[in-house]
């Protein structure tokens, strides 16, 4: 038989068949993800995407911002003219007489700080603040060098109390009836007719427009104390002497009495060399039992908006910065799913920002404002000479002295309802300002909340975010258990130590004295010497209420929560450097093809003839790249959670093909970075805890597998044997065949005519030699 029919016949051992005709498995690829991965991986390149993305717009408004808080600020120079005033201020020292010795006066030494009388007001008023303000030609004094003190000078606004009984029995009220204090002066005391001191009268006789918020002026009493302008080379004393002479007159009418309620001294002053006002006001309140509570501001405005170009520039980019942002909200507006109230205000991060929106067009419309306000104030002035200079009589003096002094009581009231309103406009404007910087503030606080939405996207600092935000609830009850507390505990402070102690003898202040101590501050010492046993008891309390219940039970909430976040966090955690580099790949990935693309329009677009085909590269073919990756569909498709709709769910550790990504329409490129991005981002984080499940199931598929290519060779296996026993079946009569053929074989003839390499047989011998040549062959 031929080879080739040894090759067809089927008897052929199965060891001998080629290793092409085995069963095996098929190979698996090097990589393989699993739908759990490529969920982790999608969910954190969607957050990403999302949130690390509005980073680049919130630095580059944090620096514009920081640039406008610069500029429009001034903090530097006005802190430090606001603190050399504050600091002279403070440090008046003048000596008031208290009683005399046999002769020899008492006296103390007053301070803004221990003033304890209307009558130590008036000396600290007369002696030192006064000639503070005012100055000399020779000494003019740290305010008066570097400031000018807008006319008339200082203003003294007086509000008094209302008449009523004392809160007392009716038995002391009869004994101390001569002694209460007097009613309220005004015009409706002072009816005779007769002419009054202005300052005596409610209102002052001047007209002025007050805000809404402040005291009526009808209700109020005005003085004022005029300080005139410096004069080079002119020593006299002149400035100073008319603004003491009024206050020691006022003092001698006692227009300051127990009647006071409150005494506002205010003067405004300005300084050329930082271009700002500044408002300085001293409100002492005189509150009922004997207490004097001085209160000082200093508040500078500036003159001006904008200094110079840039300023102006900063702003601009600021506004088209809001604007830009304003753009991308109605976009996601229009891109969002559900009602017209679920798309505007649906989302945490799209409240915060229109409000980031609503508060910065607010501050940048303020600028125009304050603009507008301080060219009113600057228009005012400048109508107004006279006010800032001496007094010169502007018509020819009369003949009749009382007519001179007519005009002379004219023009003061003239000057002086200038200044009352001049003041007012400008607590205004300093009002205005106050929350200006109040509103720049919670910007602040809204930039560092965008700042937050892109940390976001950092899988590690979102896992912190998710710790705190699982763990509110928790720390919520603690809150009010500690509050209720720590109420309690100020309260019995307040109760305990407060008739002794400044510091508890209030609400307010015990509140701010039990905070303190919790930082060490608080006066232990003084707290035991007034009750041992109870001090012992009140810090034994507060040890175990905020140590061990706020501190010790928020740390134990804050990590017993973090591990369950860090639990279920997933394997996609990059590091913010990876996730930075990362960034930058992608950036590349994606302007390099947007770059071809804009290679191949030229090219088709250039003519066969251009000279522009021969600069340009010949690029390679490829697939057209999906503009946006649907991360919400994806993340659908390859969540493992049974959603209740019926279809059964792949479970997380199945492998994942390219052809899921195609049915999304996602192209092959993108698919194919997605997968090597997955990849990398997934296994340098392998799964801390292996699921009984998907250990059962990857020991099923594996017994699966093995039953299969059993079942395979078995039937391999059936089918040699059959061919065997239909090979044994033939033997016999393929034996009979052979025996006849063996019968038919003949001895084939020679063939001379082909040379041969054996040698020829000797000739046959003749005679008796024959026989003996034949004895003598081999044997």
């Amino acid at each position: 038989m031929s080879e080739t029919a040894l090759q067809d016949d089927p008897v052929v051992d199965l060891k001998e068949r080629s290793p092409s005709s085995r069963v095996r498995s098929e190979k698996e690829p090097d990589e393989v993800l699993t739908r759990q991965q490529v969920y982790d991986f999608l969910v954190s390149e969607r957050d990403r995407v999302r949130f690390c993305g509005t980073l680049p717009l919130t630095v580059f408004i944090w620096f514009i911002f920081t640039l406008t808080a610069w500029t429009h600020g001034n903090v530097e120079r006005t802190s430090r003219a606001q603190s050399v005033i504050r600091y002279a201020v403070e440090k008046i020292e003048v000596h008031h007489q208290v009683s005399s010795l046999q002769g020899q006066p008492i006296a103390k030494r007053i301070r803004l700080d221990n003033i304890s009388s209307t009558d130590e007001v008036w000396t600290w008023l007369i002696q030192g603040f006064v000639p503070l303000v005012a100055g000399s030609d020779l000494e003019p004094g740290v305010v008066r060098k570097f400031n000018q003190v807008i006319r008339p000078g200082i203003q003294l606004r007086q509000k008094r109390v209302t008449g009523g009984d004392c809160p007392i029995v009716e038995e002391l009220r009869e004994y101390f009836s001569s002694e209460r204090l007097p009613s309220r002066f005004g015009p409706e005391v002072n009816n005779t007719g007769d002419p009054v001191d202005r300052a005596f009268v409610a209102g002052g006789s001047i007209q002025m427009a007050s805000m809404a918020w402040s005291e009526p002026a009808e209700e109020m009493f005005f003085a004022f104390l005029r300080i005139s302008r410096l004069q080079s080379g002119n020593s006299t004393d002149m400035p100073l002497v008319e603004g003491v002479v009024r206050a020691e007159e006022l003092r001698r009418m006692q227009w300051v009495d127990d009647a006071t309620d409150s005494l506002q001294i205010s003067t405004t002053l300005l300084n050329p060399d930082i271009g700002a006002y500044i408002h300085v006001q001293l409100k002492i309140n005189f509150i009922r039992g004997g207490l004097v509570q001085p209160v000082m501001e200093v508040r500078p405005l500036q003159t001006r908006v904008w200094h110079n170009p840039m300023e102006v520039v900063v702003d601009v980019v600021w506004g088209l910065l809001i604007l830009f942002l304003t753009i991308l909200a109605f976009q996601e507006v229009f891109e969002g799913k559900g009602s017209c109230s679920q798309r505007c205000c649906g989302s945490f991060w799209l409240l915060v920002d229109w409000t980031f929106i609503l508060v910065g067009l607010t501050l940048i419309g303020f600028f125009f404002v304050y603009n507008a306000g301080m060219e009113g104030l600057d228009y005012h002035m400048a109508n107004l000479p006279t006010a800032l200079s001496e007094y010169v009589p502007t018509t020819p003096p009369p003949v009749a002295p009382e007519i001179q002094a007519e005009l002379a009581r004219a023009q003061a009231l003239t000057e002086e309802g200038w200044q009352a309103q001049f003041q007012e406009d400008l607590e205004l404007m300093i009002f205005l300002k106050v929350y200006h910087r109040l509103g720049m503030f919670w910007y602040v606080a809204l930039i560092l909340l965008r700042f937050f939405r892109g940390f976001a996207g950092q899988p590690r600092i979102a896992g912190i975010g998710r710790t705190i935000g699982s763990a509110a609830s928790d720390i919520g009850h603690v809150a009010f258990m500690v509050t209720i507390a720590l109420f309690n505990l100020i309260l019995g402070g307040h109760l305990l130590f407060g008739p002794e102690l400044q510091a508890w003898s209030s609400l307010e202040n015990a509140l701010m004295t039990t905070i303190m101590i919790l930082f060490g501050q608080g006066d232990i010492g003084a707290m035991y010497n007034i009750a041992p046993t109870s001090t012992l008891i009140w810090g034994l309390s507060y040890i175990i209420c905020i140590i061990v219940m706020l501190m010790s039970m928020v740390t134990a909430i804050l990590i017993a929560h973090h591990r369950e976040v860090r639990k279920n966090r997933g394997r996609a955690q990059q590091t913010l450097p990876h996730q930075f580099v990362a960034m930058c790949e992608d950036f590349v990935w994606k302007r390099s093809y947007d770059m071809r693309s804009l290679l191949r329009f030229t090219r088709s677009r250039a003519g066969p003839k251009s000279k522009i085909l021969r600069a340009l590269p010949v690029l390679k073919p490829e697939t057209k790249r999906i503009s946006r990756i649907p991360y919400d569909a994806l993340i659908d498709f390859f969540n493992s959670e049974d959603l209740g709709d019926g279809e059964p769910v792949p479970p997380g550790w199945s492998a994942v093909k390219k052809e899921d990504f195609y049915r999304f329409g996602v192209d092959s490129a993108t698919t194919a970075r997605i997968m090597r991005k997955c990849h990398a981002a997934t296994n340098a984080s392998p799964d801390q805890e292996m699921p009984v499940m998907r250990l059962f199931e990857e020991f099923q598929s594996s017994v699966q597998d093995t039953c299969h290519v059993l079942d395979l060779t078995g039937e391999e296996l059936k089918t040699w044997v059959a061919e065997r026993r239909v090979d044994m079946a033939n033997v016999e009569p393929r034996q009979r065949k052979l025996e006849v053929l063996s019968r038919a074989l003949e001895p084939a003839e020679p063939m001379f005519s082909l040379e041969t390499h054996w040698e020829e047989p000797p000739p046959a011998l003749e005679g008796p030699a024959a026989g003996q040549a034949i004895a003598d062959g081999p044997r």
